[in-house]
């Protein structure tokens, strides 16, 4: 009767055990999952930055050979 009870005890303490291990695991994801999504958030801020900065790049580039297009064409003449 005694080892049924032993047996009981440490079954119920590698229960608790794992109970502990699986809300610290679950804190630590909870934490890494706040930290992906705050990056998330910063890269997509960025992306949007340089989407911008390559719109004017884009515009500046655009300006410019439509500058050199009627030098071109004013040689030409």
């Amino acid at each position: 009767m005694a080892d049924k009870f032993e047996e009981l005890e440490n079954r119920i303490a590698r229960t608790i055990d794992l109970v502990k291990t699986t809300r610290q695991e679950k804190a630590q994801a909870e934490k890494d999952l706040s930290a992906a999504r705050k990056q998330i958030g910063t890269l997509e801020r960025e992306l949007d930055q340089l989407r911008h900065e390559r719109e004017v790049v884009k515009k500046k580039v655009e300006s410019l050979l439509e500058m050199l297009s009627e030098l071109t064409e004013e040689s030409l003449v």
